[in-house]
């Protein structure tokens, strides 16, 4: 899954970026060129770390999570709009959309807005959305005095949108429409789901109070936490007892950021590896089988499936099978997060 990096200048993105993938403060490119930089992290996650010391394999995968930041375009402050037509044309492949805001004072922005600053981002976020919609109704209404058939689907989905936006509200506010799979080629930004992440100050830990909407909040001192992942682990420990930190707060965006999607991981252990899978929460074992291996889908028998919290109450598969934690399950089971789960098939 791939997630967006967006905020206006100065907001500290690039800095909660470098935060995120433990990358240097001089990541922009030279040259003033416009460059999208991606960054690739494991979702930090007990449940595997639990199983990697019980089976002790020779490989331990987590699941990942890619993010994207425009970075390198010069005079962003005094050239905004062109700074926000490459940002929102550079998101729109994205999945998800991290939303930076500053809560911090700043010498050249001035006084923490953080607020302002959401509503700056959704307002542009809605005003994209609108002139796509817009111009696609006036297509098709060209296309139907043609006669063309089949559009009035497409125009009801589009009208819907419009009337949402006209209420300035974001098309991710009406998830079944959000949706539809007849609008997935316009890859709306609104529809997008948000983390907004609140940028403090090294010495402010404190969520501020003001409306972020529906969007999901959490709160980084991004520049604190940058500073800290680019040192070593011991080092790490002892700035964070200093800050008072039991948690780094880039973990959190890390996990969060993975549940945007309504996404889970079921886990497959043995003396090889052990592996969080990326699927949808309720994704048929025959097709979670498939995200394995093709031939595991296409010989499916059974899935053995025993719940993570099951298996760490029982202290491990032998004894959860003694106590009958372990289950056979059938092609259409739904799969659960957490799941450890074993694909009996033949080829």
């Amino acid at each position: 899954m791939k997630l967006g990096m967006v905020g206006l200048p100065r907001s500290g993105k690039t800095t909660v970026f470098n935060a995120l993938t433990r990358r240097s403060g001089e990541s922009a490119p030279a040259g003033g060129q416009v460059v999208p930089v991606l960054g690739t992290v494991s979702v930090p996650d007990p449940r595997v770390d639990w199983l990697s010391a019980l089976y002790r394999p020779k490989k331990t995968t987590h699941a990942q999570v890619t993010y994207l930041d425009l970075q390198g375009m010069p005079g962003a402050q005094e050239n905004r709009k062109e700074y926000m037509a490459l940002l929102l044309n550079h998101m729109r492949p994205v999945e998800a959309l991290l939303m930076v805001v500053r809560n911090f004072e700043d010498p050249l922005s001035g006084k923490a807005a953080p607020e302002r600053e959401f509503r700056q981002l959704t307002e542009e976020f809605l005003l994209a959305d609108l002139t796509t919609v817009e111009k696609r109704l006036e297509r098709l209404a060209a296309e139907r005095q043609k006669g063309r058939q089949g559009v009035d689907a497409e125009r009801e989905l589009l009208e819907r949108c419009a009337a949402l936006l006209n209420e300035e509200k974001p098309l991710r506010s009406d998830p079944e429409l959000a949706a539809a799979p007849e609008l997935r080629g316009f890859t709306f930004l609104s529809a997008k789901p948000t983390l907004v992440v609140v940028n403090n100050a090294d010495d402010d830990d404190r969520t501020p109070s003001v409306d972020f909407g529906d969007a999901e909040v959490v709160v980084v001192r991004g520049k604190l936490e940058m500073e800290l992942a680019q040192l070593e682990e011991a080092e790490a420990a002892v700035f964070m007892e200093d800050y008072g930190i039991r948690e780094l707060a880039v973990y959190r965006v890390i996990q969060r950021s993975f549940g945007l999607l309504g996404l889970g991981t079921f886990l497959t252990v043995g003396d090889d590896e052990v592996k969080a899978w990326t699927v949808p929460v309720g994704l048929p074992a025959v097709e979670a089988a498939g995200v394995i291996h093709s031939d595991i889908k296409k010989g499916f028998i059974r899935a053995e499936v025993v719940a993570y919290s099951d298996l760490e109450r029982a202290g491990d598969y032998a004894a959860a099978r003694r106590l009958g934690l372990v289950r056979l399950e059938g092609k259409d089971y739904p799969v659960q997060d957490g799941d450890v789960i074993h694909f009996r098939f033949n080829v």
